[in-house]
């Protein structure tokens, strides 16, 4: 039984999947298994995927689940002690299983909370090349802990973490109603439980961030931003500051919402209904609301 369980979560992804599987080949750390969910493709990404490594499990989705229920499919197969995320467009570094790994059991055996994610950095790609910013460099305050509290203001764990088993087991994995804040959602609920974050500050990606992914798609993202919050208020476990925390940050994402509603509508009467309520959050979030602002206008088609 290998140690980790690699989850690759693959819709039509026949351009990208041989890169993303042969950056877990060529791992330094070889104690590991891959488990690609294929989500209904049409193309021969599951062929592809099957053909990479006798390591390599494809497994088939039942209908188009999207990446929490695909991840969910594949996670049911796996059999490691420790699962490492990777989406289908990203790569990984040589080294990210054995810096992950490593960290893992240095901070598991240091006295405290369980660990429970494991988090790292990534390099970002567009397609105008690689950023000027690494994924981490992107939020305020690169490199302080990864709390809950912080995890609440913002999603700073990229997706490619380490997580233990018994941790994603214990909060039931992934919730499929969401769709692009999917890892949010699991990083909020791990921690919840009183388990920890550990930061490893290597940058052991490389995140993709092309046309048409996931997180490209604002008005609906924005939306399920809402709905991450609306579940951590709903479960009752945040204590009074991490409740103030996460209603602030309901409160921006309901505005983002309806601003890229009407901006995507060409509504200039929905912008101006929205004045008042945008002028408050953007007030309280001057370089969030800056960033988010160019993005809309960026996707604008």
């Amino acid at each position: 039984m290998p140690r980790v369980s690699v989850i690759i979560p693959a819709y039509n992804a026949a351009q990208c999947i041989d890169d993303a599987l042969g950056s877990v080949v060529a791992q330094s750390y070889a104690d590991w298994e891959v488990v690609v969910a294929d989500d209904g493709s049409t193309d021969d990404t599951a062929a592809r995927a099957a053909a990479a490594d006798a390591r390599v499990r494809v497994v088939q989705t039942t209908g188009r689940l999207g990446p929490a229920g695909a991840r969910n499919t594949a996670l049911a197969a796996a059999t490691g002690e420790l699962v490492a995320f990777l989406d289908a467009d990203d790569l990984w570094l040589p080294d990210y299983l054995a810096r992950q790994v490593g960290a893992f059991d240095r901070e598991s055996a240091a006295p405290g909370p369980a660990v429970g994610i494991v988090a790292c950095d990534a390099q970002v790609v567009t397609p105008s090349g690689v950023g000027s910013r690494t994924f981490l460099q992107q939020f305020r305050g690169y490199g302080d802990p990864i709390t809950l509290e912080a995890v609440l203001k913002q999603n700073r764990v990229y997706v490619s973490a380490l997580v233990p088993r018994d941790a994603g087991e214990e909060v039931g994995w992934f919730e499929p109603m969401l769709f692009g804040t999917e890892d949010h959602d699991l990083w909020i609920r791990i921690l919840e439980t009183g388990r920890r974050a550990v930061l490893n500050l290597d940058v052991l990606a490389t995140y993709r961030h092309l046309p048409g992914s996931v997180s490209s798609h604002v008005a609906r993202q924005a939306t399920n931003d809402q709905l991450t919050y609306r579940r951590a208020l709903d479960r009752g476990r945040l204590d009074a500051h991490q409740r103030r925390i996460a209603e602030s940050e309901l409160r921006y994402h309901e505005v983002r919402t309806a601003v890229a509603e009407a901006w995507f509508e060409r509504s200039p009467g929905g912008l101006a209904r929205q004045l008042p309520a945008t002028a408050s959050v953007v007030l309280r979030n001057p370089g969030r609301w800056r960033d988010w602002a160019r993005v809309l206008a960026g996707v604008r088609v």
